[in-house]
C-alpha cells in the first residue's frame, strides 16, 4: 500500500512543479504597468446608433490602459440608452440629441464628447446629379420638400421645368439623427414627411436604389467606416450655405468624413444639422472605474475622433463637463443589480419543489406514496394551468398601469378614432394603426388561405408519396424561417415593383404564414379517418367530391381554428411589416401607398421615446390595444368554432 501510494506521489512530482514553475513565472514576467494599475471593476455603456462606432474605440483604448476593467458596451437608440441610465441598469447612456427636460429633472446629466453632422443625400445616378451638385440644397428647400410638399420635382428644387419627381424618404423609427435634421429647418421629426424607412442603414439602401430618392443620414453611415470615403452609389446633397441658389468652392465640404469633420470643428457648417453626441449619466458616477471612463473619454480620448470621422469637442466643452464632474451631486446607486436576488429565488423554488417532491420518501406506505404523487401532480396542473390565466391578467394590469396616464390628456374615443399622430402637440390618434394592422392582416390572409388551402389538398389527397416527401420537409423549413428574412425578401423583390405599401406587406406577410397554413391543413386532413374516404369512392364520388364533401367539411373547425391563429400572428407581425409598409400614419388610400401598424409603432419608437413618460403611455396603450385585437379575434372564433361544431 505504501508502495502506491508512493508511486503516485512521485508521478505527481513533476506535475506539481511545473505548476509552481508557471506561477512563478506568471509573477515573473507580469507587466508592471498591470501591477501599478489598481483600477478594477466594470463599466456598462448603451445608446444612440450614431455615437456606438466612437464608443468602440474609446473602450477598446481605455481596456488597454486598465486591463482590470470590463467593459460592456451595446447600442439599440439614443432612448433606449437613456431609459436605461436613468433606471440604473447601465453608467452611460450614448445620446446624439439633446436631453428632454423631464430627463435631466430625473436626474440625467450630459457630457459632451464629440460632434458630427446629419446630412442630406441623394442616389449618386440619379439624372440630374451635376446639375443638383451645382445648386445644392436651403433650409428652406428641405423644408419644402420634407413638410410642406411644395416641392415635389427635381426641377423645383434646381430652378428648372424638368418634372423627373423627387421621392422622398425619411425615418420610421424615432431618432436623434431625425430630430437633429428636422431642426434644421425648424420642425420636428413626427412633421417629416416622405416614405420612411428603419435606421441608417434602410434610408441609405433606399436612396442608393432609387435613382429619384433623397434622404439624410449620419456622418457615420453616410460615409464608409474604414475608407472615410462616400459610399458607393450615395451622394451628399451639398448644403447651399449662404442661400445664393449655387454651391461655392468653400461649400464644398463632402470629399471625404473627415473634410466634413474639419469644417464643423472650424464652425463652416451650420448647427443644426450639425450636432453635439453626449455620454449620459445618472447623477454623477460614484463607481471609480465609470468616474476614470469618462474622464479619459473627455480628456485624452478625444485623440480618437478626428482619425474616426468624429469632431473633438471644445476646450470649453471639455472644460464644462469637467466642472460638472467636480461640482455634480453624487450619483444614486447606478448598478442596480438584480442577477444575485433573481438566483437566489430561483434557486429557493428549485429547492422548495424537490421538498416537495421528495417528502414522499420518507412515507414508508406504498398507497399513501401513490395517493401522495396523485394530489401533487393534481394541484401542479391546476397550478399551471391558472398560471397562464394569471399571466394574461398581469399582461393586461401591467399594460393598463403604463398606458393609464394618456387618460388624462385625451378621452378614448379620441384615442381610437383620431387620424393625427403628433406627439410634441399631444395628439396621439391611433385610427390609422389599428386601420392598417387590419388591412394588412385581412389582405394577407385573402392572398394565403386559398393558396394554402389547395396546395394542402393537393399534397395529402393528390400527391404521389415520393413528392409528400420532398415538399413537407421544404414546407417546415420556410414556416420555421425568421420573419426578418421575408422581410428581406421584400425589400429586394418586391419595392422595387409595388414600393412600399399595402399590397407589398401583404404579400410578404401572405408568403410568410403560407407555409405555416399549409402544415396545419395538411395535419388535419390527416386526421380524416380512411374509413369516410373509402366510403364515398364505395358510393361513387369522384376523389374531388370526396375532397370538397367529406375532407374539407370534416375539417372545418379544424380550417377554421388554423386560420385564427394565422391572424394572430399577422396581427402582431413586426420586423417583416415594418421593414415593407412605409411607416406613414394616414389613413390609407389605395393598395400602393405606405401605412403604419400597431406592432411597427411599437418597433420603431419604444427604444427612443421610453425615456419621455406620456409618449412612452402611447405606446403601452398601442400594445395594450394590440393585446385586446388579438383576444378578440380568439373570442369571436370560439363562439363560431362552437357552432360550426354544433351545426356538424
Amino acid at each position: 500500500m505504501y508502495f502506491k501510494r508512493h508511486i503516485r506521489l512521485r508521478a505527481l512530482a513533476p506535475l506539481m512543479a511545473a505548476l509552481m514553475a508557471f506561477q512563478s513565472c506568471r509573477h515573473s514576467t507580469q507587466p508592471e504597468s498591470v501591477e501599478a494599475d489598481n483600477l478594477q471593476g466594470s463599466i456598462s455603456i448603451s445608446g444612440a446608433f450614431a455615437l456606438y462606432p466612437m464608443a468602440v474605440e474609446w473602450t477598446n483604448a481605455f481596456s488597454a490602459l486598465h486591463p482590470a476593467v470590463r467593459i460592456d458596451l451595446s447600442s439599440g437608440g439614443a432612448g433606449k440608452g437613456m431609459t436605461d441610465v436613468l433606471n440604473g441598469m447601465v453608467d452611460f447612456a450614448m445620446l446624439s440629441r439633446e436631453p428632454h427636460d423631464e430627463e435631466r429633472d430625473k436626474g440625467a446629466i450630459d457630457f459632451s464628447v464629440a460632434k458630427d453632422a446629419v446630412l442630406p443625400v441623394f442616389s449618386a445616378s440619379n439624372p440630374l446629379y451635376e446639375k443638383i451638385m451645382a445648386h445644392g440644397i436651403t433650409a428652406d428647400d428641405a423644408r419644402k420638400i420634407w413638410i410642406t410638399a411644395e416641392i415635389t420635382t427635381w426641377g423645383q428644387l434646381i430652378g428648372t421645368h424638368d418634372d423627373t419627381p423627387i421621392h422622398v424618404y425619411t425615418r420610421s423609427d424615432a431618432c436623434g439623427a431625425a430630430q437633429t435634421f428636422a431642426a434644421w429647418f425648424d420642425a420636428v421629426q413626427e412633421d417629416l414627411g416622405g416614405t420612411a424607412v428603419y435606421g441608417d442603414p434602410g434610408i441609405s439602401k433606399a436612396v442608393i436604389d432609387d435613382p429619384l430618392g433623397i434622404g439624410y443620414n449620419n456622418m457615420a453611415y453616410a460615409y464608409d467606416s474604414e475608407t472615410l470615403n462616400m459610399q458607393t452609389g450615395l451622394e451628399v446633397l451639398p448644403l447651399d450655405i449662404d442661400g445664393n441658389r449655387s454651391v461655392t468652392d468653400e461649400e464644398k465640404l463632402y470629399t471625404t468624413r473627415s473634410t466634413i469633420a474639419k469644417a464643423i470643428e472650424e464652425g463652416r457648417f451650420p448647427a443644426p444639422p450639425s450636432r453635439n453626441l453626449y455620454l449620459v449619466t445618472n447623477g454623477v458616477p460614484a463607481d471609480t472605474a465609470a468616474l476614470e471612463f469618462l474622464k479619459f473619454v473627455i480628456t485624452d480620448g478625444q485623440a480618437f475622433n478626428e482619425p474616426n470621422g468624429y469632431v473633438r469637442i471644445s476646450n470649453a466643452s471639455a472644460r464644462e463637463s469637467m466642472s460638472k464632474l467636480n461640482v455634480g451631486r453624487k450619483g444614486r446607486g447606478l448598478k442596480r443589480d438584480n442577477t444575485q436576488l433573481m438566483t437566489l429565488i430561483a434557486g429557493l423554488v428549485v429547492v422548495l419543489l424537490f421538498l416537495t417532491a421528495g417528502v414522499q420518501l420518507f412515507m414508508r406506505s406504498h398507497i399513501k406514496r401513490r395517493v401522495y404523487r396523485q394530489k401533487l401532480s393534481e394541484t401542479m396542473m391546476v397550478i399551471l394551468s391558472f398560471s397562464s390565466i394569471a399571466m394574461l391578467i398581469a399582461l393586461l394590469w401591467g399594460l393598463w398601469g403604463k398606458a393609464a396616464p394618456m387618460f388624462d390628456k385625451s378621452t378614448l374615443g379620441e384615442l381610437l378614432t383620431g387620424t393625427e399622430w403628433k406627439p410634441s402637440q399631444g395628439l396621439f390618434g391611433f385610427r390609422p394603426f389599428i386601420h392598417g394592422t387590419l388591412a394588412v392582416t385581412l389582405l394577407s390572409i385573402c392572398f394565403s388561405l386559398p393558396l394554402s388551402l389547395l396546395t394542402a389538398v393537393f399534397i395529402t389527397e393528390y400527391a404521389p408519396k415520393y413528392l409528400k416527401s420532398l415538399v413537407n420537409p421544404a414546407l417546415d423549413i420556410l414556416a420555421s424561417l425568421p420573419s426578418v428574412v421575408f422581410g428581406v425578401w421584400g425589400v429586394l423583390t418586391l419595392i422595387p415593383k409595388f414600393g412600399y405599401s399595402l399590397l407589398t406587406a401583404s404579400l410578404v406577410l401572405g408568403v410568410m404564414v403560407l407555409p405555416i397554413m399549409v402544415s396545419l391543413f395538411c395535419e388535419i386532413f390527416a386526421t380524416v379517418p380512411t374509413d369516410m374516404r373509402d366510403s364515398s369512392f364505395a358510393l361513387g364520388a369522384t376523389r374531388w367530391q370526396t375532397t370538397r364533401k367529406v375532407v374539407i367539411r370534416k375539417s372545418l373547425p379544424g380550417i377554421f381554428a388554423a386560420v385564427v391563429l394565422a391572424l394572430s400572428k399577422c396581427i402582431g407581425e413586426t420586423i417583416a411589416v415594418m421593414m415593407v409598409c412605409g411607416c406613414v400614419p394616414r389613413l390609407r388610400g389605395s393598395w400602393l401607398d405606405p401605412f403604419y401598424t400597431l406592432p411597427a409603432l411599437i418597433g420603431n419608437n419604444y427604444g427612443e421615446m421610453a425615456s419621455i413618460p406620456l409618449y412612452e403611455s402611447a405606446i403601452m396603450f398601442a400594445a395594450l390595444l394590440l393585446l385586446l385585437l388579438v383576444l378578440l379575434f380568439n373570442i369571436l372564433s370560439r363562439v363560431i368554432l362552437y357552432r360550426i361544431e354544433k351545426n356538424n
